[in-house]
């Protein structure tokens, strides 16, 4: 695996962190959203992925700190000029690593976008940052152009790291997340028959992925209809491989929930033109949904507009804060009571946020399951 190259004006402070980068992220407590600290956990976390070997859980890493750092810098110092210079190793790292916002637990969509925006007339990135976007654009519009995105993405990362115990774990993290995006039964398909492979690390399966494979799984065996014969020997297989898996050696190694910088937003800070705390938020939601019961209809139409835009910036500044699904889904059952086009086209990009960004959490597998 090649090793990847860190912004020049990075190299000093990543010198000095070489040790602390072989420490987990998670244990750096009082990090919050200042771009400075996140510089400091992005070259901690390249000093870790250089020491260990580079392997793509290493990258992915990397590339996660790169997010939360360049992110940090829009909101907080967008016209210093290390947030251009991170712009462009996001970019390059978006393209290395076949960014995809079905495959990419990140909730940086939004990001990825105003990095390859910066560089589309670059005359060396510009090719690769129009590729780039014309494919979110693309995807943004077609859910089933999404989902075979997501598939061929994750599959181009698992060839070029072959048998990769992270690379596998993401590509049939992808096919879940396909067949629950679109219910074609391909993708389930694809993912009972990945998972079965011999050097597939089924132990280690994530359990957001796994609840929903082992119930194919478990279906495919007790003779479910809907499901083909190689499915049943897929899912066979799976049940074989499990009872012998810690016999099973691993290639690379996976990626654990210590890599990532998890951030909840603070009780006292405020989001949005409103300036809605995350308190602030819920109470909204459930004023709002007081005059809907009393029957004002799209008369709130403009106060739920306002949460959405309050739970945009929140997502900006703290995108994996585990009360972001839940505020999402009930906003999007909020916004199902009124019927204009502004509630209608919000109530559309609350479900893509929620179901793309956070595809994995029980709120969007709620919301795919529902229909």
């Amino acid at each position: 695996m090649r090793s990847w190259t860190i912004p020049r004006k990075f190299r000093n402070a990543l010198a000095a962190l070489a040790l602390a980068g072989l420490l987990p992220l998670a244990a750096r407590a009082a990090l919050q959203t200042d771009p400075q600290a996140l510089t400091r956990s992005m070259s901690a976390a390249y000093a870790r992925g250089a020491a260990d070997g580079w392997h793509f859980a290493d990258q992915v890493a990397y590339f996660s700190t790169l997010l939360d750092a360049g992110r940090a810098y829009e909101i907080a110092r967008h016209d210093d000029p290390e947030n251009l210079a991170l712009k462009g190793t996001v970019l390059d790292y978006a393209v290395k690593l076949n960014y995809d916002p079905l495959d990419n637990r990140d909730a940086a969509e939004w990001y990825v976008r105003i990095a390859a925006a910066a560089y589309a007339d670059d005359p060396v990135r510009g090719v690769a940052a129009r590729a780039l976007l014309q494919k979110l654009d693309a995807d943004d519009a077609d859910p089933v152009r999404l989902a075979a995105d997501g598939d061929a993405d994750a599959t181009r990362n698992a060839l070029a790291a072959p048998n990769d115990a992270e690379a596998l774990l993401e590509q049939v993290g992808a096919d879940v997340g396909a067949y629950l995006l679109t219910r074609d039964d391909a993708y389930r398909s694809l993912a009972l028959l990945r998972a079965a492979q011999p050097v597939f690390p089924i132990a280690l399966l994530p359990a957001d992925t796994g609840q929903t494979l082992w119930a194919a799984a478990q279906a495919a065996r007790s003779g479910a209809s809907g499901y083909s014969e190689i499915d049943r020997a897929a899912a066979a297989a799976m049940y074989s491989h499990k009872a012998s898996a810690g016999n099973r050696p691993l290639t690379g190694r996976v990626l654990s929930h210590a890599d990532r910088l998890v951030v909840t937003a603070p009780a006292d800070e405020y989001f949005g033109r409103t300036k809605l705390s995350p308190i602030g938020v819920s109470d909204a939601l459930q004023r709002i949904g007081k005059y809907l019961d009393a029957g004002w209809g799209n008369r709130m139409t403009n106060d739920t507009l306002w949460v959405v835009d309050s739970l945009e910036d929140w997502q900006h500044q703290y995108p994996r804060d585990y009360e972001l699904p839940r505020l999402l889904l009930q906003t999007y059952k909020t916004l199902q009571r009124m019927d204009s086009p502004e509630a209608q086209k919000a109530e559309a990009d609350v479900r893509r946020t929620l179901t793309v960004d956070y595809n994995a959490s029980p709120e969007a597998r709620l919301l795919l399951t529902a229909g």
